[in-house]
C-alpha cells in the first residue's frame, strides 16, 4: 500500500473527504520525522515506537575495489513495533 491508497482507504472507512485525510496523515508524519530528528521517542501506544539509534563507525569493504574502508557512524531513524501489532500481524489467520 502506497500513500494515496492508504489516505483513499481512510477516507472510505471514515467519510472524511480525501484532502482533510491527507492533511492530517502528512501532519503526523512530519512530526513524527521531526520529533525522532530531534531525538525524541514517538510512541503510538500498541502500535510502536518510532526513535533514533546510533550506528558505530566501523571498517568496510568496497565491493567493487576490494579496497578496505572506513564507514562513519551515523544516526538512523528505527522503527519498534508493539505488541498489539506484532499479535496481530501473528494471528492473521
Amino acid at each position: 500500500m502506497i500513500k494515496p491508497e492508504l489516505i483513499q482507504a481512510i477516507a472510505n472507512k471514515t467519510r472524511i473527504p480525501k484532502n482533510k485525510i491527507e492533511l492530517v496523515v502528512d501532519t503526523m508524519l512530519d512530526t513524527i520525522v521531526n520529533e525522532v530528528k530531534d531525538g525524541e521517542k514517538v510512541l503510538i501506544s500498541g502500535f510502536g515506537v518510532f526513535h533514533l539509534t546510533q550506528r558505530k563507525a566501523r571498517s568496510g569493504i568496497n565491493p567493487n575495489t576490494k579496497e578496505k574502508i572506513q564507514v562513519e557512524g551515523m544516526q538512523l531513524p528505527k522503527f519498534r513495533a508493539g505488541e498489539k501489532f506484532k499479535r496481530a500481524v501473528r494471528n492473521k489467520k
